[in-house]
């Protein structure tokens, strides 16, 4: 993962100007689709969005927050990079609550990762995170929190000693549609291991809710949680709402970034140092050849945005502060039907560099960068 501070000065890429088909803040329309009139300036850290959408600060002054999701009850649950778990309401005050913490450790790209929230939060109240801990040596653990009294309490550690590194820990924890969770595990800067049988290392993993390989993963035996491999760093992941088709952004070394559709069984190479049968080998929808650094995925199920917006995927590219819009097609919808910049922010330093992406409950778009979260909605006026 190229995301932390260990990488602000990487690369910098041309800009362009801002807006897709919709007209950016230009003006102007797309023929079928109502115009909701000029739009009020947008706020300073950004510099062009979608003419359809407006967006608004809902917290700032916050420390990392690499993911989000949200539960029944409209609350975000966030995952600090420094170990906390924060919520923070959708509605104003926007407030936030410190649920729980745990202890990380703090190199570049360690921390406290991935967050998903239980399905079934309304009636069990559990939330599960991907931390980079030490328990006697340094590991990735994943582990189950219990909402009690509106904080996190009973933390249980049900995925154990899984690689670590200073970097390439990935760490995008996701339910697939059957229940069952999906978690990216990098390389561990051992590109090797990508390929090795036995290490974790370099996989998408499928456990059930109690950290038990799920029936129906592809291997047995030492690999009996292994989904798929050959991933250097799949530090974004995201399931369609209604197929359950599972994508991943791969952050490449120094070029091929990747946009992958995951799927049980194949290899996506990375590691790889003799012969892939072609049969095995991974689908890549897209592949960058400069570097973007491609961070937060998630469909959008089309609710309260305009027509044509159904199975489209946002992403999030840190090096370029920029959030695309991929029109898909197909069944399953993996095909690129076209592109287009959704949105862009001031690329000055990491403030503005984009994280996660989210589709919440009524459509809106939650993004985090290194210090704030934003919501962007389907505007109808100024």
């Amino acid at each position: 993962m190229k995301i932390l501070l260990s990488i602000l000065c990487l690369v910098l890429l041309a800009g362009c100007g801002g807006g897709d088909d919709g007209g950016g803040g230009s003006g102007g329309g797309t023929p079928g689709i109502p115009d909701p009139g000029p739009r009020d300036p947008l706020p300073s850290a950004w510099v062009d969005l979608d003419y359809y959408f407006d967006v608004e600060l809902i917290q700032n002054g916050l420390n990392t927050p690499c993911k989000m999701d949200q539960a029944p009850d409209g609350r975000l649950f966030v995952s600090l990079l420094d170990g906390q778990i924060i919520t923070v309401e959708t509605t104003a005050p926007y407030t936030i609550t410190n649920w729980a913490s745990v202890t990380v450790l703090n190199g570049p790209e360690q921390g406290l990762l991935g967050i998903a929230v239980s399905p079934n939060f309304a009636t069990d109240h559990y939330v599960y995170v991907v931390a980079c801990v030490n328990n006697g040596t340094d590991v990735q653990q994943v582990i189950r929190y219990e909402e009690v009294a509106g904080v996190g309490a009973n933390p249980t550690v049900i995925l154990d000693n899984l690689p670590t590194a200073n970097v390439h820990n990935s760490g995008a924890l996701e339910f697939l549609n059957d229940g069952t969770l999906v978690l990216t595990v990098g390389d561990a800067t051992v590109p090797a291991d990508s390929q090795a049988n036995g290490t974790n290392a370099g996989r998408v993993l499928r456990f059930n809710v109690n950290g038990t390989p799920a029936a129906g993963n592809p291997f047995g035996g030492s690999d009996a949680y292994e989904w798929c491999r050959g991933l250097r760093n799949t530090y974004g992941m995201c399931v369609h709402p209604a197929t359950g088709t599972l994508i991943g952004v791969e952050n490449g070394p120094n070029n091929n970034d990747e946009l992958n559709y995951l799927v049980a069984g194949k290899n996506y190479e990375w590691g790889n140092t003799g012969t892939i049968p072609g049969a095995q080998i991974g689908v890549r929808i897209r592949n960058w050849p400069t570097v973007i650094v491609p961070t937060g995925v998630s469909y959008h199920s089309g609710n309260s945005f305009p027509t044509g917006y159904a199975s489209n995927l946002f992403i999030c590219s840190y090096d370029e502060a920029r959030i695309y819009r991929f029109v898909m097609d197909g069944s399953p919808p993996v095909n690129i039907s076209s592109e287009h910049v959704f949105g862009e922010m001031t690329n000055i330093g990491t403030t503005n560099k984009p994280l996660d992406i989210l589709e919440a409950a009524d459509g809106s778009l939650y993004v985090s960068t290194f210090t704030a979260i934003w919501r962007i909605w389907r505007r109808t006026g100024p």
